[in-house]
């Protein structure tokens, strides 16, 4: 049954929301606290997304799109999950798990909440709030002026 599994992960970082905002949002930053080698998306509703990374030597892309966008508070985009195209092979159907990343004031610090949805096992679910907490973790550290840890 798909869907039943969502991932709920939040954190609460020492930086303004339109810090926290921007390192959501800005490609360069993002590949600072995420396992992502290159990503492109003009960040309105709408617009596609396109992530690139490696596991294992092996390249992979995630596609999505940006589904809402609320400046500052909302960012809502659903994604593939990894596409490993091997030379000569042919597309394989691809699957799309919907993430929602809210944005709270807390005074000087700003809540992450982020809620992944359509996880369809346990194991992808423990995956996806794994996942999560690791680039949240991130995040934190790299905008409170701490140590990231390694992502690739």
């Amino acid at each position: 049954m798909s869907g039943t599994f969502v991932a709920r992960v939040s954190v609460t970082i020492g930086a303004s929301g339109a810090t926290v905002w921007d390192a959501l949002v800005n490609p360069e930053t993002i590949k600072q606290y995420m396992p992502v080698t290159d990503i492109s998306s003009e960040w309105r509703a709408g617009s596609p997304n396109l992530w690139k990374s490696e596991f294992q030597g092996k390249p992979f892309e995630v596609t999505g799109t940006v589904l809402r966008l609320e400046s500052g508070r909302v960012l809502e985009y659903d994604h593939s999950r990894p596409i490993f195209r091997p030379a000569g092979a042919g597309r394989a159907p691809v699957t799309f798990q919907r993430v929602t990343i809210e944005l709270s004031d807390e005074g000087t610090h700003t809540r992450v909440s982020v809620t992944e949805r359509d996880n369809t096992t346990e194991r992808e679910l423990a995956h996806s709030e794994g996942g999560w907490r690791l680039a949240l973790g991130n995040l934190k550290a790299l905008l409170e002026g701490t140590s990231v840890v390694p992502l690739r």
